[in-house]
């Protein structure tokens, strides 16, 4: 805690050195730590133990004593890097200006829809619009999908064969599956064929349901065994159930606008 300081009427007759003495003492107050003789502010704990709190912990000496702990750390690494002159690279240069855009860019959009938060308006508008683009397409058909992810394609068709020996999909899958999923037997869940790759979605339309893809599918660098376990009409959800997706999408949206706005008044050379 900050020590308060209380100016009494003798201290009017005070010398200069004297409060030039209180103004050391006050810059010295101002820092939590001083390493290599770099002061770290005290007010960067402040803001970091209110953001901790924020998130469920409590302000307490031990928190503060780690939080301390961890900026010194900081520092001296900080430090160091810039001994070894790291900083002055071009390629860290550009690592820090990517950084610093994003940092703001984001805190743009942040102040955005704090002035001008996402209304109910908004989002219903949103949902009339995408049920309106849904129903034009006509009848659309959901898959649910299931998948097995490897390496490389030796292992993909590995997989297969094992397949087509009769094991179970979701048992390879918990046992080789390089994804997340495997957990659940690869279960991916239901999907318009727009939201799936374009490599897999072309695959998956032409499979009757329960079959497996005739060859791996190869995405990035991994290699993929897809199964339709089940296909059906596609039930456009209640506006309620799709608040989260309209949320991003309303967000997207308003980015997109305001980028326009700042390129149309910008100059551009």
């Amino acid at each position: 805690m900050k020590s308060q300081l209380k100016l009494w009427p003798s201290v009017l007759a005070c010398t200069f050195v004297y409060i030039g003495a209180i103004g050391q003492a006050l810059a010295a107050d101002a820092a939590m730590a001083v390493v290599n003789g770099v002061p770290i502010a005290s007010a960067l704990m402040d803001r970091t133990v209110q953001a901790n709190i924020a998130q469920g912990q409590k302000d307490t000496p031990e928190l503060r004593a780690a939080l301390k702990q961890e900026f010194i750390a900081r520092e001296l690494m900080v430090q160091e890097a810039q001994k070894r002159g790291l900083d002055k690279r071009p390629s860290t240069q550009d690592a820090l200006l990517g950084l610093r855009q994003n940092l703001l860019i984001e805190l743009v959009m942040n102040d955005e829809f704090t002035q001008n938060p996402v209304t109910d308006a908004e989002l219903k508008a949103e949902y009339e619009r995408q049920v309106k683009v849904l129903k034009a397409a006509g009848d659309l058909q959901q898959f649910q999908i299931y998948s097995i992810v490897v390496a490389s394609e030796v292992d993909a068709r590995a997989v297969q064969a094992t397949l087509n020996s009769g094991q179970a999909f979701d048992t390879v899958a918990k046992s080789k599956s390089l994804d997340p999923s495997k957990d659940k037997g690869g279960e991916l869940g239901w999907f318009l064929p727009d939201q799936l790759t374009p490599a897999i979605s072309n695959v998956v339309v032409n499979l009757s349901a329960g079959a497996v893809s005739a060859a791996p599918i190869q995405i990035g660098s991994n290699w993929h065994v897809i199964k339709l376990a089940a296909k059906r009409s596609y039930q456009i959800p209640g506006f309620e159930d799709s608040k989260n997706l309209l949320q991003s999408a309303v967000v997207q949206a308003r980015r997109v606008a305001l980028l326009k706005k700042l390129s149309d008044s910008a100059t551009v050379k």
